[in-house]
């Protein structure tokens, strides 16, 4: 739930289509009893580090959602990132099923505009960013049945991690503390999905480490959305003398994920499971490999603590896009950094100062395909398949300092102050300008941000806390979205990045058998990147800066700890996002419409029921219509998914058995997957799979 954090964790869920009038009744009646009762709940003090300065959760000023171990990898099918993170206040995420985009999730907008991953939002794992310096994050390298936990930090106070920093997501994986021993598993569902994998754990007190690896494969839904991966992960720790020393390993191959595209609402009427005909027709998939690999230090320095780290990640990636022309995708890139903090006390205040300096280097072609090819392509009917139509090193150096405080005033107030200032240069060198004969379009461009967030917080009783943050961020356009409309390589010299300012306020309940967070904000975006297909260039998406936008929500978290088996758990989001100045491409002015893609409202519900060694788990989502356009002249209805798990586990001396059955969509509904927003010819929609079905066992030993 939304930070707040019980003694027995809770896992939320309820069923069907819920109306909010009967979901505030419901509250108000387990506000009113959830004090009655002999069930005693000691309080456990939880340190969050996702806003940089580890704090205490109950003196942080700032919305942050913890995921524990349980809820995010008991009976899950280990998917997508989604499957974990439904339970947040404030996040949205669609697209589970299409593997060749990738998970989309958006933090109170941010990230909303994505045709494939993430954007906006700043993602690590362990530490390590999985988001490069230009704001892309692949997330298909996560670990997602190997965690430890989640953290999100929502809105305002991901300003200190520079650009793309509309809310952060930090997963950290198992490093061999509580190790489970020797084992492996297998999981086995609906649509061919199948799952192997292998653990080794260990600790040897100074040293301890664990060793994962899974292999992973789907013939997938619909046509055209076959998926294998393979994964290996080492996570070590060390205690030496000095210090502490963390390393992390981390390989994926997956060689084929397939893309289905998107479908039109009559073609989604005729065939669920079709893929777009375009799709099938060139073969739409893509292959990535990446391998990672990070060290980080840390030691007493004087009064203070000194924290090092430094990662190389290199990915090499090809892809065949659902469209004709120049859509034979390709890219080697390296991403590397180094990070240096230092925190210490001075007085009451804690301040924590550090800087950031990470650098992108993307190998980048583009090739002809196939069929009929309109005027604006970089292919057209004389070019031979395979031939080039872009070759350019893109480069991407962030540089950025930073200076956190955390000051008690007080035994009841505490106030954090943070600044980041933050310098982004991105080039192209065009390697193919010379080969044809036209003007080289080598180019570069400098950003240079300031961010800022200022936050109090007031314990005004024992349980409770009041909070009120500001803040500004930044957010650069990615090289995929400075794709010039005209053709060819080079900048799109139009697009600027997007600024936002925003204040959130909120309330929250940390101990007791009910526990819950409220939190209320409002964004302003000025100059906000936007998608948009030009009406000659089949299924291709660039990028333009839509004016301003306003973001207002409401978000609500719940854990009530009904009896010694049961908890239930929710979280609701309330939002209206619209376009306040906006012309799009076409002239026509969308001033006052939604912003595609989000809904309005989205509610999770969840009952969890344990009984010694059984558990029994049933949550449903409800999400709201949307919008498929900025023309808001097309929308998808709201959709209810309910999903079950139930398993056992076993314990013999050493060896530990968990088997687990998980149905997903119980209802059949028919459901949207993932809305491709502002498509060209209107194939907005990737539908969802009904019912599917799961089981899986896993064995350890020696733990």
């Amino acid at each position: 739930m939304g930070g707040t954090v019980v003694a027995r964790r809770p896992d939320p869920t309820f069923s069907g289509r819920v109306r909010w009038p009967l979901f505030a009744s419901l509250l108000v009646a387990v506000t009113a009893q959830a004090d009655d009762g002999p069930t005693v709940l000691h309080p456990v003090e939880v340190t969050v580090t996702a806003p940089r300065l580890a704090t205490p959760l109950a003196d942080l000023p700032a919305a942050v959602s913890r995921v524990d171990e349980r809820q995010a990898t008991e009976g899950r099918q280990g998917l997508q990132l989604d499957e974990a993170l439904n339970r947040v206040p404030g996040l949205f995420a669609q697209n589970r099923y299409n593997f060749a985009q990738d998970v989309r999730i958006s933090i109170r907008g941010f990230g909303s505009r994505a045709p494939f991953g993430v954007r906006g939002l700043r993602i690590l794992q362990d530490g390590i960013p999985e988001t490069t310096p230009d704001g892309q994050s692949q997330v298909d390298a996560i670990d997602l049945l190997n965690l430890r936990d989640i953290e999100v930090l929502r809105g305002p106070s991901a300003a200190l991690y520079g650009n793309a920093s509309g809310g952060v997501i930090s997963a950290r994986t198992r490093d061999g503390r509580d190790p489970r021993g020797f084992g492996g598993g297998v999981l086995l569902g609906s649509y061919g999905y199948r799952r192997a994998e292998a653990i080794a754990e260990q600790d040897h007190g100074t040293h301890r480490y664990s060793l994962t690896a899974h292999d992973f494969a789907i013939d997938g839904y619909r046509d055209q959305s076959t998926a294998e991966k393979r994964y290996l992960r080492l996570h070590t720790a060390s205690e030496l003398e000095a210090g502490t020393l963390n390393f992390h390993l981390r390989y994926l191959d997956a060689p084929r994920t397939d893309d289905p595209g998107g479908l039109t609402r009559e073609e989604m009427r005729q065939n669920r499971r079709a893929a777009a005909p375009l799709a099938t027709a060139l073969d739409s998939t893509q292959a990535a490999e990446q391998l990672t690999t990070g060290l980080q230090w840390e030691q007493s320095l004087g009064p203070g603590e000194l924290r090092l780290g430094g990662f190389w990640t290199q990915r090499d990636y090809a892809q065949q896009l659902p469209f004709p022309g120049d859509s034979r995708v390709a890219f080697d890139r390296d991403f590397y950094g180094l990070n240096a903090q230092y925190e210490q006390d001075i007085g009451p205040t804690r301040v924590l100062t550090g800087i950031d300096l990470e650098e992108q280097r993307d190998d980048r072609t583009r090739r002809c395909t196939s069929g009929t090819f309109a005027p604006g392509l970089d292919c057209d009917e004389d070019e031979v398949v395979g031939d080039l139509a872009l070759d350019q090193l893109e480069r991407a150096r962030s540089r950025g300092v930073f200076i956190q405080t955390d000051t008690a005033l007080g035994s009841d107030w505490n106030m954090v102050l943070g600044a980041r200032h933050d310098r982004i240069r991105m080039s192209i060198d065009d390697h193919f300008s010379d080969r044809v004969g036209e003007p080289d379009r080598s180019d570069a461009r400098t950003f240079r941000e300031t961010s800022a967030m200022a936050g109090l917080i007031w314990h005004f009783q024992p349980d409770y806390r009041a909070y009120v943050n500001v803040a500004t961020n930044f957010e650069t356009p990615t090289f995929t979205e400075f794709a010039n409309p005209e053709g060819g390589g080079g900048f799109n010299d139009a697009l600027d990045p997007q600024r936002a300012r925003s204040i959130e306020v909120g309330i929250r309940r940390e101990t007791g058998r009910l526990a819950w967070d409220a939190s209320v904000y409002a964004t302003r975006v000025r100059d906000e990147i936007a998608p948009f297909e030009e009406p000659n260039v089949d299924g291709r998406t660039f990028y333009t800066n839509a004016g301003r936008t306003a973001r207002n929500g409401f978000e609500l978290a719940v854990d009530w700890s009904a009896t010694e088996q049961w908890t239930l758990s929710s979280a609701l989001s309330l939002n209206d996002f619209r376009y306040r100045d906006f012309v799009d491409q076409q002239g026509e002015r969308r001033d006052g419409n939604r912003l595609p893609g989000l809904p309005r409202e989205q509610l999770f519900v969840e009952a969890d029921w344990r009984q010694g060694p059984y558990f029994f788990t049933i949550d449903a989502l409800y999400t709201g219509g949307r919008y498929v356009n900025d023309a808001n002249d097309e929308r998808v209805g709201g959709q209810t998914t309910l999903n079950l798990r139930a398993g056992r586990h076993w314990q013999d001396g050493n060896a530990h058995v968990e088997a687990f059955v998980a149905a997903n969509n119980l209802l059949d509904a028919d459901n949207v997957d993932n809305i491709r927003i502002n498509d060209g010819n209107r194939r907005y929609y990737e539908p969802a799979p009904g019912l599917t079905l799961m089981a899986g066992m896993r064995m350890t030993f020696g733990r």
